[in-house]
């Protein structure tokens, strides 16, 4: 029997052994880093809607406010340091409630949207402030987050 033979092919097996164990590792590395950007840039989009709403929380002048329900009225946009920005959006839903629907999204290098989020504020309007700015007070249903 040729012995050559036998240890050349034993070390061809392992090499293309090993360069699978390379591949599958470079693939999964790939992967990872890939997840990883995907929830940087979630929580970057989270933080832009939150803070939208925390500014829209923080009250508005009365002629902005939509009067019908079921009327939208864009009040503004936050603009975050880096390439995330959120805007807060009032809806009358009758009465004095009114649903406060802050969004954020995070944007790529070339200006495509990578993750976005939606937060919705259940919020009562009472009466103006002294500063004649409406300040919400939220309503006791809460908020939920939006697919």
């Amino acid at each position: 029997m040729n012995r050559r033979g036998v240890a050349l092919l034993f070390a061809v097996a392992v090499i293309a052994a090993l360069g699978m164990i390379s591949l599958t590792a470079f693939g999964l590395a790939r992967l990872e880093r890939e997840a990883g950007q995907a929830a940087v840039a979630e929580a970057q989009a989270r933080g832009a809607a939150e803070a939208a709403l925390a500014d829209a929380l923080g009250g508005w002048p009365k002629s902005q406010t939509p009067v019908v329900a079921g009327q939208n009225t864009v009040l503004t946009e936050v603009t975050l340091p880096g390439p995330a920005s959120g805007e807060w959006v009032v809806r009358a839903l009758g009465g004095p409630i009114f649903a406060i629907r802050a969004s954020g999204v995070r944007l790529s290098a070339a200006g495509q949207p990578i993750a976005s989020v939606v937060i919705e504020e259940l919020v009562r309007l009472d009466s103006l402030a002294p500063d004649s700015l409406i300040h919400p007070r939220k309503y006791p249903l809460g908020w939920r987050l939006l697919p």
